[in-house]
């Protein structure tokens, strides 16, 4: 009688919570259809030069991983496919400081995104976008370095990406030539120190002239 009744109750809970199971996962391929469908809706629009209508997609798109952190967490790919976009027309659009604050959001919420070829191919963009920005030649040598160090680790994660190797090079060139402007503006500067201790250093005095008679 006990396994009859013990059947019984697997056979009384044990269906509905299948049946519960099946729903709530037809729910979740349901959401994802929808959301996937959101992202090719801001593609679309992205193409079409809807800028403003893309923007507002790709948010809407990230909407449910703000709303539920854990969800960035568990899904980090369907994350970053809602953020990366965000970023791309941000830079796009030469909002570079909201660019930067996106990508820091992302590496808060999935610290992990600091390890993606696109991110890091994000974030080297908008460090070579500030390194262009200035005509400080130290802030300038600081991001150039920074942004191939990022290009590079990306390139190693994805060699066969030709964005980031393009970009690569072109940061390994734009470092030889801020080195060879900054050298020649070093011997610019020694050579006018140079003539100007020249001039300014007291030389051998001249005799005092001999006393006039009478």
């Amino acid at each position: 009688m006990k396994g009859v009744a013990k059947n019984a109750l697997v056979h009384r809970w044990g269906v509905p919570a299948v049946m519960a199971g099946v729903l709530l996962l037809s729910l979740a391929l349901l959401g994802s259809g929808v959301w996937l469908m959101q992202l090719e809706r801001g593609a679309r629009a992205v193409n079409r030069g809807e800028l403003d209508a893309a923007a507002s997609i790709y948010a809407s798109a990230e909407r449910p991983f703000a709303s539920v952190s854990v969800l960035a967490w568990l899904f980090p790919d369907h994350y970053s496919r809602s953020i990366f976009p965000q970023v791309a027309l941000l830079y796009g659009r030469g909002k570079i400081n909201e660019a930067v604050g996106k990508l820091e959001q992302a590496a808060t919420v999935v610290p992990s995104l600091t390890e993606h070829p696109e991110y890091e191919f994000w974030s080297g963009n908008v460090l070579l976008r500030q390194a262009l920005d200035t005509d400080d030649p130290d802030v300038i040598m600081k991001n150039l370095f920074a942004a191939g160090e990022q290009y590079r680790k990306g390139v190693v994660a994805m060699p066969d990406d030709w964005d980031l190797k393009y970009n690569y090079e072109l940061v390994q060139y734009l470092i030889a030539q801020q080195e060879s402007e900054n050298k020649k503006e070093e011997s610019r500067i020694k050579s006018i120190l140079e003539r100007m201790r020249t001039v300014t250093e007291p030389g051998e005095k001249e005799p005092p002239p001999p006393e006039k008679r009478g």
